[in-house]
């Protein structure tokens, strides 16, 4: 059981850097959005780019960043029912749930942004028009990795579910 947990650990590891990395990505976005505010505001310098580099870093940062909400057990539940259940049951609610749904759909996801990425590529893609930011592939690269990362905090989750059942005293807090 010792051995599933550094498995998981090693599994949410990935997760946790890339959600270290989108951190500091936060503060990146802060920064672009208050030079393009102030540009707007004070030297009427707007910037289809600007806004473009906005919207692409905040999609970076949500999609990176599902597997570390996984991880963490920030991700949505519905309390209402599962507050009514034995933890047992729960855990077995969150491997059916990760085992029939969330590993099938982001290998899709993966499948399918991995190929949405490459046309992107070789075509050339950039922003419509042409006044925004070129290389869109970059910006749909994020797609295919965030569901990678996802389905590695999913596995992460569901070996520490395993253990949780198996041998409760190993695992605390998992749901």
């Amino acid at each position: 059981m010792e051995r599933l947990l550094a498995v998981s650990d090693g599994l949410a590891a990935p997760c946790r850097a890339v959600a270290r990395v989108c951190g500091w990505l936060l503060l990146v976005l802060m920064a672009v959005i208050l030079y393009d505010v102030i540009g707007r505001r004070f030297f009427s310098t707007g910037s289809f780019k600007l806004q473009e580099l906005e919207w692409h870093i905040h999609g970076a940062i949500a999609v990176l960043c599902f597997g570390f909400a996984y991880v963490e057990n920030a991700h949505v539940r519905i309390d209402l029912f599962s507050q009514r259940m034995t933890r047992k049951t729960r855990l077995w609610i969150d491997i059916l749930a990760i085992a029939l749904f969330l590993i099938p759909f982001m290998v899709l996801l993966v499948w399918y942004g991995y190929d949405f990425t490459m046309r992107s590529f070789t075509r050339g893609e950039g922003s419509p028009g042409g006044v925004g930011l070129p290389n869109r592939w970059i910006i749909k690269s994020a797609i295919p990795i965030g569901a990678l990362l996802t389905i590695s905090g999913g596995l992460s989750v569901l070996l520490r579910a395993i253990v949780a059942l198996r041998r409760p005293d190993l695992v605390q807090e998992l749901v």
